[in-house]
C-alpha cells in the first residue's frame, strides 16, 4: 500500500513538472528616454561638432544574457533576462543620445577619422554588469581625437550604483543610469 502511495505521488509530481510552463523571456531596450531637443545637423553641413566612432564592449558582453559576478571573477549569463539587441548597438544608441543631451547638439555617427574641427570620441566598454551584493557595474575607457592627424586624449570611467530593489528590471535600470553618467562624463571632457 504505501508503495503504491509513494509510485503515485511521483507520478502526480512528474505530470506537474511536466506541465508547467517555462519561464517566460523578457528582452530589454537600452534606449535613452528623451530625445535630444537640438537641431539635426549632418557631417556634410559642417555644422555637426561630435562624432561618436565605435563602441565596442569585452568579449563577455557579447552574448545577449544580462550578466551578473556570482564571485570574483567568476560571472554568469542569464537565460531569460536578454538584451534585445547586441549591447554595442544598444549602448552606441544610447550613449549618442545622452551625450547630444548633454551638449545641447546633435552628435553624428563617426565611422572615420574626424574631418576638420569635429572631435570623435571611441568608447570601450570593460564591465557591465551586476554583482551579488545588489550593485551595477560599469568600467569603460574612451579616446577623444579632435581633427585627422591629433593625438587622442585617453580618459577612463568606473563607477558602481546600488540597486534600488531586487531583480533584473532593477539591474538594467541602474545600468542605464550608469550609461547616463558615462555619457556626462564624455560630455564633460568634450567641452
Amino acid at each position: 500500500m504505501r508503495m503504491q502511495v509513494t509510485a503515485l505521488l511521483l507520478l502526480v509530481l512528474w505530470v506537474a513538472a511536466c506541465v508547467s510552463a517555462p519561464p517566460e523571456r523578457t528582452q530589454y531596450l537600452l534606449r535613452y528616454d528623451t530625445a535630444p531637443a537640438v537641431p539635426a545637423a549632418s557631417p556634410a553641413s559642417g555644422k555637426l561638432k561630435v562624432g561618436l566612432g565605435s563602441v565596442s564592449v569585452a568579449a563577455y558582453l557579447t552574448q545577449p544574457g544580462l550578466a551578473l559576478e556570482t564571485a570574483p571573477n567568476q560571472l554568469r549569463s542569464a537565460q531569460n533576462h536578454l538584451w534585445a539587441e547586441p549591447l554595442a548597438e544598444g549602448l552606441t544608441l544610447y550613449l549618442r543620445a545622452a551625450i547630444a543631451a548633454r551638449l545641447g547638439e546633435e552628435v553624428g555617427l563617426q565611422t572615420g577619422s574626424a574631418p576638420g574641427s569635429m572631435q570623435r570620441v571611441d568608447v570601450f566598454v570593460e564591465q557591465l554588469h551586476g554583482t551579488m551584493s545588489g550593485n551595477a557595474v560599469l568600467v569603460a575607457s574612451f579616446q577623444i581625437r579632435s581633427g585627422e592627424d591629433a593625438a587622442p586624449q585617453e580618459f577612463r570611467f568606473a563607477r558602481s550604483v546600488p540597486l534600488e530593489s531586487e531583480g533584473y528590471d532593477a539591474l538594467v535600470d541602474a545600468e542605464m543610469q550608469l550609461a547616463d553618467q558615462l555619457a556626462a562624463a564624455i560630455a564633460a571632457a568634450l567641452r
